[in-house]
């Protein structure tokens, strides 16, 4: 897809849908590839218009600090009082997105404004981007660039003596499985690794410490998107000595063609072992319980 005509702009941002009934080869791009993802615009393929004869945009707030995979972050603005529309993008991606224009803000009356709430991938290259905000007037002419440098981090591991992380690379829900040398199996619906006295054992003492390995999160559960595309298992002090079993589940791949995962164990931050594999749609036929997954790993702690 091309630069939008001024037309094109005024129906794009007010009714989209309305210019694909009108012309059946109009197809709206799913940006799959783009590194940015806005929430109600409309994408076009390209760079922006080297023009710059449209309006300014007067103030962009943006968060400066991403992770590949932040998802709900939130961008508003502040545009010339001839501006219709604001044009979203990062620096050197695949396209650029177009936002309607909102109603003015009391703290800037008679100045529209906009407000969206951004996605960014999990291919996201760490280190400094530059996210782009140009104002669109009814005309469709774009104003002058508004830069905004983004500092694009990793996400960051969990601090313990023993980390066992799983990561993998789109919306897919996978499920991070470790068994212990006791046999104890912590995954989503066992998160710890403490098992309670046996009936009829005398009872624990109140506030007594249970040390062990924790799940921090269910990433993607069900298939909501969280940016994160990470679980782990954390054990804060020093875990049990001995071999333990490391599996991913596919629990479902959310209409994504596969997914590519790593595992690795950290122990007090040196890396002890690591695996990569891909989960593809065969993989999500099988029981999602107890004992579930794919063999990934097996980690000697001394």
């Amino acid at each position: 897809m091309g630069h939008p005509t001024a037309r094109s702009v005024q129906v794009l941002v007010v009714v989209a849908a309305s210019l694909a009934s009108c012309d059946d080869r109009t197809q709206p791009d799913a940006a799959s590839d783009a590194q940015l993802q806005v929430k109600g615009g409309q994408f076009f393929r390209g760079d922006m218009p080297a023009d710059a004869s449209g309006p300014p945009v007067k103030a962009v707030a943006v968060s400066p600090i991403v992770h590949p995979g932040s998802v709900a972050r939130t961008c508003s603005g502040v545009m010339d009082a001839s501006a219709t529309a604001v044009a979203l993008a990062i620096e050197g991606d695949s396209g650029y997105w177009i936002v309607p224009a909102g109603l003015p803000d009391v703290t800037a009356p008679g100045f529209p404004t906009f407000a969206a709430d951004l996605a960014f991938s999990s291919r996201l290259p760490v280190g400094t981007r530059t996210f782009l905000a140009r104002a669109v007037d009814g005309t469709g002419h774009f104003g002058a660039s508004f830069a905004r440098l983004l500092d694009v981090t990793p996400v960051p591991r969990p601090v313990g003596r023993f980390v066992i992380s799983l990561t993998w690379d789109d919306d897919a829900d996978l499920d991070l499985h470790v068994v212990d040398p006791r046999g104890v199996e912590i995954w989503k619906r066992n998160i710890n690794s403490y098992e309670p006295p046996p009936p009829g054992a005398s009872p624990e003492p109140p506030n007594t410490p249970h040390p062990g390995g924790i799940l921090d999160f269910d990433s993607n559960a069900e298939c909501v998107p969280d940016g994160r595309h990470a679980e782990n298992i954390v054990y804060a002090d020093k875990p049990p000595s001995g071999h333990y079993v490391v599996r991913v589940d596919t629990f479902s791949l959310c209409k994504a063609a596969g997914a590519r995962w790593r595992v690795e164990g950290f122990l007090d931050g040196a890396s002890i072992g690591a695996a990569e594999g891909a989960s593809t749609e065969y993989d999500t036929r099988f029981s999602h319980d107890r004992g579930a997954g794919v063999l990934a790993l097996g980690l000697d702690v001394p």
